[in-house]
């Protein structure tokens, strides 16, 4: 298994309760000392709460709930309202503190809060080992944003993130450690497989149905079965279990966790009747057709989903796959609104989800059909990349369809959103 395992000195970051910690900090406070939580009100009890203070951590409350779960006897709380612009603001000065210690190149940023960093061939430079170059790294970013984060330190991308965790939360100076030879101690003993990164609820049942109920037990399987039976993801879990992981920071392309689906939701201000949901499944087709584009995939099923109000109750959730996978505005709307004409009841409606899925590599050209009309969808082809260039560079509410300024339609209203949040 050695000759598989490519030894470095990585470190995975996080921005501790980061959101929460934000709000904190532009209120010069301690989020150890705070309690605090970031949600917004005004969308009544059943908002969610975004984030909480570590303060709040310690004291048993769970990241997520909704408001009206919040306990009552919380002396001295404080709801901040979601400031996204806010928090990527703070972001960028997180990167800019990672490049005050390496190179772009060096740098994959996971999420907002989530970095990774390859510091191998900086550590001669700084003349220290990886967990003080992470605990100098820490320093400053509590420094320059008085955001808290700990840090996981690995071999590989993979044993970072695992080492941040599953052990840089309980570690006093919230710096963990995982190296090749810590793998049979640190990592086969964990269970539930949930706990692994990259391992979901419905994967870990299918290998708990193979006997498979810990990462020690992935490690002893089978790598012939379970490539058998998972395809490429098996083989990849068989080696994750044993720590290896060949991803490299500079390559990022191969580094990026595939993206299987792209989809949206929202909950409508009110109940929309059958007759104005039209404009509203158009707009939602328009912006899972944008992101389609920007990512450069095609999806073979479109699947839709409607929530009805809360006076009737139920919905329906239901999919369609095309003969050829397709990002084709049309494209996507027939099948949508074929989908709601068959399956909606009539009554009104208050929530919608839409998701395009079995993503595919996007086909600069395509096989015409005998009742296609090539010339028109060539057309429609050169719209969307001339209006996606002008949102690119103007904006993303630069270009809006006319539908959009009916009282029905919320595009307009949801693009100065960030995350479905007010900036």
């Amino acid at each position: 298994m050695k000759q598989y395992a490519q030894k470095g000195d990585v470190l995975c970051i996080d921005l501790k309760s980061f959101f929460a910690s934000v709000e904190c900090a532009l209120r010069g406070l301690d989020p150890f000392e705070t309690p605090l939580i970031v949600a917004d009100r005004s969308r009544g009890n059943g908002s969610i709460v975004l984030a909480i203070t570590p303060f709040l951590k310690a004291r048993g409350l769970k990241s997520r709930f909704r408001l009206h779960e919040l306990p009552e006897n919380i002396q001295g709380l404080i709801v901040a309202k979601p400031r996204m612009q806010a928090y990527l603001a703070y972001s960028r000065k997180v990167i800019e503190v990672y490049l005050e210690f390496i190179a772009a190149e060096d740098l994959h940023i996971y999420s907002i809060d989530e970095a990774f960093l390859d510091v191998t061939r900086y550590l001669n430079y700084y003349k220290c080992s990886a967990e003080v170059l992470a605990e100098r790294i820490l320093k400053r970013i509590l420094e320059v944003t008085k955001v808290p984060a700990t840090c996981g330190v690995g071999d590989n991308l993979l044993l970072s993130k695992l080492a941040l965790d599953l052990y840089s939360k309980t570690a006093p100076s919230g710096i963990a450690v995982m190296r090749y030879e810590d793998v049979p101690h640190s990592l086969w003993p964990i269970k539930p497989l949930q706990r692994m990164w990259g391992i979901g609820e419905r994967m870990e049942k299918r290998l708990n149905a193979l006997n498979i109920y810990s990462v020690y037990d992935l490690a002893h399987a089978s790598k012939e079965q379970l490539k058998k039976l998972f395809g490429v993801i098996g083989e990849e879990l068989y080696y994750h279990a044993h720590g290896i992981d060949q991803s490299i920071i500079c390559e990022k392309n191969v580094y990026h966790i595939p993206m299987k689906s792209v989809g949206l939701g929202q909950t409508l201000y009110r109940d929309y009747p059958g007759a104005e949901m039209m404009v509203i499944l158009l707009e939602m087709v328009d912006e899972v057709a944008e992101r389609l584009r920007f990512i450069r995939k095609e999806a073979q099923t479109i699947h839709l989903g409607i929530r009805y109000s809360k006076a009737y109750g139920g919905g329906f959730s239901r999919q369609m796959t095309f003969d050829v996978a397709s990002c084709d505005v049309e494209d996507l709307l027939d099948a949508v609104l074929r989908l709601f004409h068959r399956f909606y009841e009539g009554y009104p409606v208050r929530q919608v989800f839409l998701r395009a899925t079995k993503l595919q590599p996007y086909r600069a050209a395509w096989q015409a059909s005998f009742f296609s009309d090539v010339i028109r969808k060539e057309k429609r082809q050169k719209l969307w990349q001339s209006i996606d260039l002008i949102r690119h560079q103007h904006g993303k509410s630069s270009v809006s369809r006319l539908v959009s300024f009916l009282e029905s339609g919320t595009a307009i209203a949801r693009s100065s959103l960030i995350g479905g949040h007010h900036g």
